[in-house]
């Protein structure tokens, strides 16, 4: 599937232009539509991935929900439809489309990063296709997330998780040649992770490298002692970070 999207909504506010952004920099042509059916069809080229973002008239969204729906029904055609909106609005648009042809649900305000991992693991299918090194990086941060997406992508195919068991899920349905993994996060920290990856044989011979924010030795010596690949620390300048993965593969 390609990393095209359609982007329907009645408004082109502050947060949406916040959110095709994101998308923009995760790689992603976003081609954008107002919930007209006319202007849909006029597009060259329709993308096969639909995001919906519910607000403002919900009555006028009717007609390009049901569209939508035709258009998943298609025979032959692999497409997917994501909604944005509030509880009630994602409701309302359930009464005209059924559940089953929706792909995710997100409430608003949303959180990009469960699109973007949402949108990652939609893209497995093309996961072995260009030859390129493939990186997942595991942040519970999402600002952090999107700039390691953002710096790595022009060389690596980079695939983002905002948590340990998210990374452990997608690890397990596909494999990749290095992990950048954030030593302190919460729930399952990232040294219990590293664990759970070195006991499992699927996963215990890929590459970690832990991400720290902190340099001073009491840290440094418990990612050390843990063994991974080597440890950046998330203040170094993006143009080192990225060298510091480059020479990790050039020694491979």
């Amino acid at each position: 599937m390609e990393k095209r999207i359609l982007f329907i909504s009645e408004q082109h506010n502050f947060l949406v232009m916040a959110m095709i952004k994101n998308l923009e920099a995760a790689n992603f042509e976003v081609v954008t539509s107002q919930p007209d059916i006319v202007e849909i069809q006029l597009k060259n080229k329709l993308p096969d991935i639909f995001i919906v973002y519910l607000e403002g008239d919900l009555n006028s969204f009717n007609g390009t929900l049901k569209y939508l729906k035709k258009l998943l029904a298609e025979e032959g055609k692999d497409r997917v439809l994501y909604l944005i909106g509030t509880q009630i609005e994602v409701s309302a648009a359930y009464e005209v489309i059924p559940r089953t042809m929706v792909s995710a649900s997100f409430m608003r305000p949303v959180n990009m990063t469960d699109v973007l991992t949402k949108l990652n693991t939609l893209m497995l299918d093309d996961f072995e296709s260009d030859g390129r090194k493939k990186i997942l990086v595991v942040d519970d941060d999402g600002v952090m997330l999107r700039s390691m997406q953002n710096w790595l992508s022009k060389r690596y195919d980079v695939y983002i998780a905002n948590s340990g068991m998210n990374a452990i899920t997608f690890l397990g349905k596909k494999h990749v040649d290095l992990i950048l993994l954030d030593y302190e996060m919460p729930v399952a920290s990232g040294l219990q992770v590293f664990e759970m990856l070195k006991a499992e044989p699927a996963t215990a011979s890929i590459p970690v490298i832990f991400l720290t924010a902190k340099d001073d030795r009491e840290t440094v010596m418990k990612v050390l002692a843990a063994k991974p690949e080597k440890y950046l620390l998330k203040t170094m300048d993006p143009e080192e970070l990225v060298e510091s993965v480059n020479n990790f593969f050039k020694g491979k």
